[in-house]
């Protein structure tokens, strides 16, 4: 019989997989900005990793939109265009909507009380008018929702492409862009239909976020 092992065992990754995350780390922490051109021998030096698991990474990181390339003319990380930002942001608020409508009705008490916390946090840094702490804490208060869904699936495919847009509207976003009114009303319908398990309300109050109604 297996002689159980008194450590738990160690998540081994791929270089390709290391080399994935470090480079989405840096893109969106902006250590790597928006059309910076990307070497692989400076990359190699930079990660310690061989060339081919880096290309490997930066195939992945262009399917889901954060690298952009061109065949014997450049590697660069993508340069989003400000013109697209309201298509992004509905494309984002379509998903997320759905993400959430899945999960409310789920939620137990304990999963609520922490929403609710994450939304009242969202909620003072909109009324403080603060850009920067509202992307942050808004992706930590969605992530929530993905980690909470219990439809597979949906996670997977959202995860899938979520990378990609989020980085689209956080490059392009500006005080000029960002409707704090919708935020300002779209944040508590969220909070209440949360401590309420009302699905429906809850992914209407998403789409007002994101702006759903808008013109293209």
């Amino acid at each position: 019989m297996p002689v159980p092992s008194a450590n738990p065992p160690v998540e081994r990754r791929s270089l390709r997989e290391v080399a994935v995350e470090r480079i989405r780390t840096a893109i969106f922490d902006g250590t790597l900005e928006p059309g910076e051109h990307l070497n692989d021998g400076e990359l190699q030096s930079w990660l310690g990793i061989s060339r081919t698991p880096i290309r490997e990474a930066l195939n992945d990181l262009a399917r889901v939109g954060l690298i952009e390339m061109a065949a014997q003319r450049y590697t660069r990380v993508a340069l989003p265009d400000p013109a697209q930002r309201t298509e992004v942001m509905q494309t984002l608020g379509a998903m997320l909507g759905g993400i959430v409508r899945v999960t409310v009705p789920g939620l137990g008490a304990t999963q609520k009380k922490a929403l609710v916390r994450s939304i009242n946090q969202v909620i003072v840094v909109v009324e403080q008018r603060d850009m920067a702490e509202h992307g942050r804490l808004s992706w930590e208060l969605f992530d929530a929702f993905i980690a909470a869904c219990p439809n597979a699936t949906l996670v997977a495919a959202t995860k899938d492409i979520i990378d990609g847009l989020t980085y689209r509207s956080s490059a392009t976003r500006t005080e000029e862009t960002t409707d704090w009114a919708a935020k300002e009303q779209g944040y508590p319908e969220l909070r209440k239909a949360v401590e309420a398990g009302d699905a429906i309300a809850a992914e209407l109050a998403v789409e007002n976020i994101f702006r759903l109604s808008a013109q293209l």
